[in-house]
């Protein structure tokens, strides 16, 4: 079975703001998130642990999971480039999703995005086939995996998130 688990709120969640690759901490709600999620994870016993080598998915990882953690940079939040910081407005998310189909405004290519998560993904299929796997991601690379794992159409429609902040989401593998 894959866990993924989004990590816990950032105050630049809270205050919706692009995270990005900024290295931003866990607020108190998302500490408290991230307990929640060990609780409902208590029983489960892990093969692997994979996590996003940002602080927030860390500091969530740490929480949930006292095992051997490995850091897989294709597991970093899409980088947002100039709007890294921004508030999330109606504009500000076409403008940047604009520039991510070119990876313009220092923006990561959106076509990179989905090929570093998708090659995660295989990896972890092909390695992994049937163990207990533990992921802890960001938001876009949860709608990325989630579109992997559930043969969702490769059209990857990011007008709505997986899931909120603290959710876990289970996969047959």
């Amino acid at each position: 079975m894959i866990y993924l688990v989004r990590h816990g709120q950032t105050n630049w969640n809270l205050l919706k703001k692009f995270n990005g690759s900024t290295d931003t901490d866990l607020n108190q709600t998302g500490i408290e998130q991230a307990k929640s999620q060990a609780e409902n994870l208590m029983n489960v016993c892990f093969d692997v642990c994979f996590c996003s080598p940002l602080k927030r998915a860390r500091q969530n990882c740490e929480i949930i999971f006292k095992g051997t953690i490995v850091l897989d940079e294709r597991l970093s939040e899409i980088n947002c480039g100039e709007f890294e910081g921004k508030e999330e407005t109606t504009e500000t998310m076409q403008l940047f999703w604009q520039a991510t189909m070119n990876g313009d405004k220092g923006t990561e290519n959106f076509k990179d995005f989905i090929k570093r998560n998708c090659d995660f993904c295989s990896k972890i299929s092909e390695q992994y086939n049937g163990k207990n796997i533990l992921i802890i991601t960001h938001a876009a690379n949860a709608r990325v995996i989630n579109y992997y794992f559930t043969g969702k159409s490769k059209e990857y429609d990011f007008s709505k998130a997986v899931g909120s902040n603290g959710v876990i989401i289970q996969f047959e593998n």
